[in-house]
């Protein structure tokens, strides 16, 4: 498989692009020359990024205000993106948030709609848009699911689901669409420097969050991965080493540390009032 040597010229479509991963990555893809179209919920913040992009140099920056996990979402943000881009050559599926907290004491209608954004909006995005880049023979497409996806995650329990079904779902396209020229990689973060993790007050986490990644160096990692072709890739030395040493562990004991690294932790939630998932995805 070719490798990217430039984003220069292609359009991307970034969702969750207001904070966080999503930011980072459309910097620096706006660096590298890329046309942008950004979405997420938030208009000021959008406006935001997209004025100091445009400042910076970048060719073309587009905002799409929506929320995806609303019915029709999808296909409107895809279809506004194709418009302004003429092609999207690059999907980042980043909007993604979580309902911490024990799974039976949740809010039914805010878990419904986690698992619309999460599992239901990334998956009609690639579905709308990766044909298209099949037929022109080139395009990539970034998939923000989580280290959560490799484990059980109590209090996190129904998040970690729908990563656990992102990373699946990166992995086998990967695999299909090998050698069409179409990149599809899953970017798997652990604990990373966004406003869900300053929001919070980690007395008990303190050791892990000493680790928590920079979010620039997330996103570079991840788009240095679908540069490549990868099919998956975990950032940092720290998230690399504890998935290394799970493989030795059974999964029982690994679902039992986690609960009693989460375990009576504050829930906070995220600046817009929807609680969000660790890493900003």
């Amino acid at each position: 498989m070719s490798r990217i040597r430039s984003w220069s010229g292609w359009g991307a479509l970034v969702t969750g692009a207001s904070s966080g991963i999503g930011a980072a990555i459309a910097r620096r893809l706006a660096a590298d020359g890329a046309r942008l179209v950004l979405t997420a919920r938030r208009q000021d913040r959008l406006e935001a990024l997209a004025t100091e992009l445009r400042e910076a140099g970048a060719p073309e920056v587009y905002v799409v205000v929506a929320d995806l996990a609303e019915p029709g979402a999808p296909a409107h943000v895809a279809a506004q993106a194709t418009a302004l881009l003429k092609r999207v050559d690059l999907l980042v599926n980043n909007a993604g948030f979580a309902v911490p907290g024990r799974f039976d004491h949740g809010d039914l209608e805010r878990q419904r709609s986690m698992l619309r954004l999460n599992v239901e909006a990334s998956t009609e995005l690639l579905r709308r848009l990766l044909s298209p880049m099949l037929e022109a023979g080139r395009g990539a497409v970034l998939n923000v699911a989580s280290i959560a996806g490799y484990q059980a995650a109590p209090y996190q329990a129904a998040y970690a689901g729908t990563k656990a079904y992102l990373l699946n779902l990166s992995c086998g396209v990967h695999q299909e669409v090998k050698g069409s020229g179409v990149h599809v990689t899953a970017l798997c973060p652990g604990v990373t420097d966004t406003e869900f993790f300053e929001a919070a007050g980690y007395t008990r986490l303190t050791g892990i969050l000493r680790w928590r990644m920079d979010v620039d160096r997330v996103a570079r990692a991840g788009l240095a991965a679908v540069a490549k072709g990868r099919m998956e890739v975990v950032p940092g030395l720290v998230n690399k080493a504890e998935l290394f040493s799970q493989r030795f562990l059974p999964r029982t004991w690994v679902a039992a540390l986690a609960k009693r690294l989460l375990e009576g932790r504050p829930h906070p939630e995220s600046p817009d009032g929807r609680p969000s998932g660790p890493g900003g995805a």
